[in-house]
């Protein structure tokens, strides 16, 4: 689908009035610039290599999550006109969840990555670091917000439950750790 066409194509969808590509498509993008922003730091710095690989592991994942959620969005949408058992529309509003829910979890490894980099990264890329680190926290939040509009509609109270367990603590702990690798990426600017 999106990840093989042009940005332009991509961009002209989400503008457009259509359902899909929507937000969680876009958290999806935003999260893989922040993980190939990470994979250009590392390529420039001498050790990065580990960094590099999970940086490399976390945007193929990312790139793919662009498209699934293109696809969970069109299945939930399909199913809440055509379906009438409450018990089925939940397990599309579960898969509709899943794909933002990951690209939380994603975004919030990768962030940990921005530290680790920040840290040892070639200093003529440290603002790629920053940048990096922006968006992952904008992908993670951005991403959230879909997850919680799925959990709205779901009857499940145990999936509730343990989504906002993983969630809740990144909320706070993320953004603490991005002004964290702004401090040190200003450090080196100035």
């Amino acid at each position: 689908m999106y990840i093989r066409e042009s940005i332009e194509t991509y961009l002209n969808d989400l503008a457009a009035k259509k359902p899909a590509p929507g937000g969680g498509s876009a958290a999806a993008l935003n999260a893989a610039i922040g993980t190939a922003l990470i994979s250009m730091a590392a390529n420039y710095t001498d050790g990065a290599k580990g960094i590099l690989k999970k940086a490399e592991d976390a945007r193929k994942k990312l790139q793919a999550l662009i498209d699934a959620d293109v696809e969970a969005y069109g299945k939930l949408s399909k199913a809440i006109k055509e379906c009438k058992d409450p018990a089925k529309l939940d397990s599309f509003y579960k898969e509709a969840a899943r794909v933002p829910y990951e690209i939380c979890k994603i975004s919030a490894e990768s962030l940990k990555l921005c530290e680790e980099l920040s840290g040892c990264a070639n200093k003529k890329l440290i603002t790629d670091v920053a940048i990096a680190a922006i968006c992952l926290e904008g992908a993670f939040f951005a991403a959230k917000y879909n997850v919680y509009i799925n959990l709205k509609y779901i009857k499940d109270m145990d999936f509730i439950g343990e989504t906002h367990k993983v969630l809740q603590p990144l909320e706070e702990e993320l953004p603490k750790l991005k002004e964290e690798i702004l401090e040190r990426c200003e450090e080196v600017i100035e």
